[in-house]
């Protein structure tokens, strides 16, 4: 089954979630066994090198199904996975051992698994996450409107949130440092010589060095999650997308549904390339010991020609106004990164999207469009590059 085709799995969220899967340990233990034990077969088999039914790309269906249980962040969300993935392999979580278990009836359905999961949820964020719409000057006053009438991702709405995130980011990017060069241009205006930055220090008295940058505000997770679905398909999407990451971090979608999507909590101020790799899941942030939000920013692959180099530790700014990024948002962020890496379904997207800007079909005559018909049609996805 490519990614894109109707699954026989749409229909595996329209009940709510169990409040409670496993009643005591030894069965949650029992499951998750058995759960490692079908992977280790599956593996044997093919599954885990890139080169079985993934859909092509290096995509490993098999690695995406064990990462997304070890980096899932709370005990009922690793709980709800099982429960998933049992429910759509068929087999009972209290079977007594794989042996018993026909792994060729698993091996497809594991696979319909792993891709549903890409297709609903790690492609889809890779289309909507990669930059957050920047406002227009004529966007920063809307009279008739206030930022909690405004729909998520409106113009108004984000145009507030650059407001207040440069307020809390000192105007500078959370990774890089740099000073926004639209404020160092209004201030040096205003003020001349004694321009100065928020900690009042000059900017004649800056070294050479720390330059100036345009910042930009960025989605911890994309507005789009949130947005208001207008016909069926486009609210089974993000019916499947939210109930997917509720297998990340149980709870986490209250945390920016409505006005909160829009809000300090979900966003941070970045310059525009490192915007573009944080949107694509590119860069993370993790949590260190230490001061309150200090975090260790890593990049899931080096590049030597983006500075700073990777991993860095910075201590994000606070603000008595401005509430600061949540940590458990850019948790989630990094464990979305850690998935589409290690699994290959970040390269595959990436593959995805450069062959719809190079206009190209594969050499052996397939083709992109079905998973780009199923973003767009989600809503997704607009049908632009960037």
């Amino acid at each position: 089954m490519a990614i894109g085709h109707q699954s026989s799995l749409e229909g595996i969220f329209d009940s709510p979630h169990p409040s409670v899967v496993f009643h005591d340990a030894a069965s949650r233990r029992h499951a998750e066994e058995l759960f490692s034990s079908l992977l280790d077969q599956l593996e044997v088999d093919g599954l885990g090198d890139g080169h079985g039914d993934g859909g092509g790309h290096g995509f490993r269906p098999v690695v995406m199904l064990r990462v997304m249980h070890q980096v899932s962040l709370s005990q009922l969300s690793k709980d709800l996975f099982l429960n998933y993935f049992f429910a759509s392999i068929r087999v009972d979580m209290a079977v007594g051992m794989a042996s018993t278990i026909d792994i060729k009836d698993v091996r497809s359905r594991a696979v319909e698994f792993a891709q549903f999961l890409n297709g609903s949820f790690f492609g889809p964020l890779k289309a909507a996450g990669k930059r957050t719409p920047q406002p227009t000057p004529a966007s920063f006053s809307v009279p008739f409107l206030s930022s909690e009438q405004s729909l998520p991702g409106s113009e108004s709405r984000v145009a507030t949130l650059r407001r207040d995130c440069l307020i809390r980011d000192r105007h500078r990017c959370v990774i890089t440092r740099q000073f926004d060069e639209n404020e160092a241009f209004r201030r040096t205006k205003k003020h001349g010589y004694d321009a100065a930055d928020d900690d009042g220090v000059r900017f004649a008295d800056m070294p050479e060095t720390d330059e100036f940058e345009l910042l930009e505000v960025a989605h911890i997770l994309p507005h789009s999650l949130m947005s208001m679905a207008n016909d069926d398909d486009r609210s089974i999407a993000r019916r499947n997308a939210l109930a997917i990451l509720e297998m990340l971090d149980t709870g986490v979608p209250h945390l920016f549904e409505g006005a909160s999507m829009d809000r300090p909590t979900n966003a941070i101020t970045l310059t525009s390339g490192y915007h573009s790799v944080f949107g694509s899941f590119r860069t993370f942030f993790e949590a260190m010991d230490g001061p309150l939000h200090t975090y260790r920013i890593q990049s899931v692959l080096q590049s030597r020609g983006r500075r700073p180099l990777q991993p860095i530790t910075r201590t994000l700014f606070l603000s008595d106004t401005v509430d600061p990024p949540l940590p458990r948002l850019l948790a989630v962020h990094a464990a979305i990164c850690r998935i589409l890496h290690l699994s290959g379904a970040g390269a595959y997207w990436d593959h995805i999207f450069r062959e719809a800007e190079d206009e190209m079909a594969n050499a052996d005559g397939s083709t992109s469009l079905g998973p780009l018909v199923t973003l767009r049609l989600g809503g997704w996805w607009d049908g632009k590059v960037v």
